[in-house]
């Protein structure tokens, strides 16, 4: 005779669920009971997250400030001189690079890039030092962007120059048309951008080759200091670029993307700039995590009598830590959220300051990740508290 088969069970998934339900119930409850120390988990939390957001956020915009020139230029391939760690500290090369860059297979174009320093008097008699950068006006390699005023096509004309709002604080108030000297040579602001500000804080000044060349002073006719390659369409990169290295062993080769990329952690990590930022936002989450752990030591520890009650009626361990690792996980959430909030309040404040700082959706993930991981994690000593009481604790109480 068959065997009846079994019904199919749903209790046990349903008490699984019903257990969950109960374990955050006694978390909440547990983490609401004393306001104060749940206030202070969560602005622990809420000054990690803050100061983490906006560490990382000027780490991230610097970053990109950095190597935004060469990130908003056409291209795909950069040569420069031997052993050139960034963009702004560029070694003159012979301009003979160009001509060989362009006979190159697999090359559609190829454009030269001047990028060096002078020195511009103020009205008042002071000094202020700019970063040149010189471009083909044709082609527009290396071109200023966000232009609010004059044309860059009046930098055809000799001794003329393109200067930022921002730089108003360091080489005076301006409008088109003045003029200024440089190298004891008079130049003239043919035209105006807005928010395109350096990330070494020297104002940026944009000119024709030829204007850049006066300016610079210590660029050759005969020299240049960057070459910028287009590639044909199908041309294979790799081969492109193998091709040039060998027929220019003297400069370096690099894709655009490694240039930009060799730029960003020149300033970031060998300057040990990026590596200052890092250690702030450790910093704030170590602090952030202390408090955590406190607070919720401290909120636990009132209560065990009753977890000894929970491991006297059967309770698993893991059970138990649960209900304290819920405590730190929920304060985190909130504290996150509310971190958050304030810290793209924090970047847009530094943002219409001038700084470069930036807020996206990925950085904030990120950030509530961690601030959720670091919770979690600064709850373990309470739960090996817990793990260690006795259940005879309640009879002693």
């Amino acid at each position: 005779m068959p065997r009846p088969k079994k019904p199919p069970s749903h209790g046990r998934g349903t008490a699984a669920a019903q257990r969950e339900v109960m374990l955050l119930r006694i978390a909440l409850r547990n983490l609401l009971y004393d306001r104060r120390r749940c206030a202070a988990s969560v602005t622990g939390v809420c000054f990690s997250v803050t100061l983490v957001i906006v560490q990382l956020g000027l780490f991230v915009g610097l970053a990109a400030n950095s190597s935004q020139v060469i990130d908003r230029s056409p291209g795909d391939i950069w040569i420069t001189g031997r052993s050139t760690g960034n963009f702004q500290w560029g070694q003159p090369i012979p301009k003979r690079t160009l001509t060989v860059a362009r006979s190159t297979p697999g090359v559609a174009w190829a454009q030269e890039l001047i990028v060096g320093w002078t020195q511009l008097r103020h009205p008042d008699g002071g000094s202020q030092q700019l970063e040149v950068v010189g471009f083909d006006l044709e082609s527009r390699v290396g071109a200023p962007w966000h232009v609010v005023a004059g044309s860059l096509d009046t930098l055809s004309l000799p001794d003329r120059i393109v200067l930022d709002r921002s730089s108003m604080e360091k080489v005076g108030v301006f409008q088109l048309g003045d003029h200024r000297e440089a190298l004891g040579h008079s130049v003239r602001i043919a035209a105006m951008t807005d928010g395109l500000t350096s990330f070494t804080t020297v104002p940026f000044v944009f000119a024709s080759l030829p204007t850049a060349r006066t300016l610079i002073g210590y660029i050759g006719p005969d020299e240049t200091v960057y070459v910028v390659v287009g590639l044909e369409p199908g041309a294979a990169p790799a081969v492109t670029l193998s091709t040039l290295r060998q027929r220019l062993p003297h400069v370096d080769v690099f894709t655009r993307g490694a240039f930009s990329a060799r730029t960003r952690r020149y300033w970031m990590l060998e300057t040990g700039m990026g590596i200052g930022f890092l250690l702030t936002s450790a910093l704030a989450i170590a602090v952030g995590a202390v408090i955590m752990s406190q607070a919720i030591y401290a909120a636990t520890s009132e209560y065990f009598p009753e977890y000894g009650t929970l491991t006297a009626m059967g309770m698993r361990r893991w059970s138990l830590a649960a209900v304290v690792i819920g405590q730190g996980v929920v304060a985190g959430l909130v504290g996150s959220f509310l971190g958050c909030m304030i810290g793209a309040l924090a970047v847009t404040a530094i943002r219409q300051r001038g700084l470069e700082a930036v807020f996206t959706t990925e950085l904030a993930v990120l950030t509530i990740a961690v601030a959720l991981i670091t919770s979690a994690l600064a709850a373990t000593t309470s739960v090996r508290r817990v793990w260690t009481l006795e259940p005879a604790l309640v009879f002693r109480t």
